[in-house]
C-alpha cells in the first residue's frame, strides 16, 4: 500500500521541522513543570491520576498546547508540496490522491504522538520513584493515548484545510481560524448562550432545549469532548457510569473530527487542477 511510504516520508519531514522541535521541547518542559507545582505537601500523597486531571496539565496544556502543535506539524502538508511542485512528482509516483492525503494525515499524527509521548514519559519517571506518589500506570498510559488522539484530531483538521486550500497563506489563516474558535474563543461562543438559555429557556421554535444545545457545543469542540471522555476514564467511569450517552457521544465526535476533514479535503483534491 503506497500510503505507507508517503507517511513514512511525511513523517520523518515533520520531525525535522525547527517548529515541531521547539514546540515538542516546550510541551515537555511545561509538562514536567505542572506535574512538579501540583506536588503533594510534605508528608501527603496523591495520585498521578489528579496530576492529570488538574487544570495545569488537562487545560493550560493539554488542550491548548497540543492543537497548536498538531495544527502547525499539519496545516502545510497538502498545499506546501502543491506550492513548491513535490506534489505533480509525487503523485507521477505510483499514488493516489487518497494515498497522498491519508498518507499525510498518519504521517502528521505521527509527528505530533512522538512528542506527546515524550512529553508524558518524563514525568512518568519521576513519578515511579517518588514515594508519595501513588502510580497508575493504565490510566497514565490511556491519558497518554487519548491525547494523542487528541492532536490526532486537530492534525485531521489541519490536514482537510491543506488539501482544499490553493496556497500557504490560506491554510495558515484556516488553522489559525480553527484553533483561536476552539481554544480561546469557544467559552465566549457560549456563555452569552447559557446566559440567555438559563433566563428564559430555548425559543419555541427551536427542536432542541436550551440544555441539549449547550450539550451540543460542549460535543461539537474537539477539546470538549476530549475532556469529557478523559474525565470518565481518569474516573474509572468511561461507558459504565455518569452520562454514558454523553461518553459515547464524545468518543464518536472525536472519530468524526479524524475521519470527515481529510475526507472533505480529498472530495475537493480529486478535481482540483494541480
Amino acid at each position: 500500500m503506497t500510503w505507507s511510504a508517503v507517511a513514512r516520508k511525511d513523517f520523518e519531514d515533520a520531525v525535522r521541522s525547527r517548529w515541531v522541535a521547539g514546540l515538542s521541547v516546550l510541551f515537555v518542559l511545561l509538562v514536567a513543570a505542572a506535574a512538579y507545582l501540583v506536588r503533594p505537601a510534605p508528608g501527603e500523597s496523591f495520585s498521578s491520576n489528579a496530576v492529570l486531571n488538574s487544570i495545569f496539565i488537562r487545560d493550560a496544556l493539554v488542550t491548548t498546547l497540543v492543537p497548536l502543535i498538531a495544527l502547525i506539524v499539519a496545516y502545510n502538508a497538502v498545499v506546501g508540496e502543491r506550492e513548491s511542485g513535490s506534489l505533480k512528482l509525487l503523485l507521477s509516483l505510483p499514488h493516489s490522491r487518497a494515498d497522498v492525503v491519508f498518507g499525510k494525515v498518519i504521517g502528521r499524527s505521527g509527528a505530533i504522538a512522538a512528542p506527546i509521548a515524550v512529553g508524558f514519559l518524563l514525568p512518568a519517571l519521576v513519578f515511579l520513584v517518588v514515594p508519595s506518589v501513588n502510580f497508575d500506570a493504565a490510566s497514565y498510559l490511556g491519558y497518554t493515548l487519548l491525547t494523542a488522539i487528541l492532536g490526532v484530531a486537530f492534525v485531521s483538521i489541519a490536514v482537510g484545510f491543506s488539501t482544499a486550500a490553493s496556497s500557504s497563506r490560506r491554510a495558515i489563516a484556516g488553522a489559525v481560524g480553527i484553533y483561536f474558535l476552539f481554544v480561546p474563543l469557544w467559552g465566549a461562543v457560549q456563555f452569552p448562550l447559557r446566559f440567555y438559555f438559563g433566563a428564559g429557556g430555548a425559543p419555541s421554535w427551536l427542536p432542541l432545549t436550551g440544555q441539549e444545545v449547550l450539550r451540543m457545543l460542549r460535543l461539537i469542540n474537539p477539546t470538549g469532548s476530549f475532556k469529557i471522555v478523559s474525565n470518565a476514564f481518569l474516573q474509572g467511569a468511561l461507558y459504565t457510569d455518569g452520562d454514558v450517552n454523553m461518553q459515547v457521544s464524545a468518543t464518536l465526535m472525536l472519530l468524526v473530527w479524524i475521519l470527515v476533514p481529510p475526507l472533505l479535503g480529498l472530495l475537493w483534491f480529486r478535481e482540483a487542477d494541480l
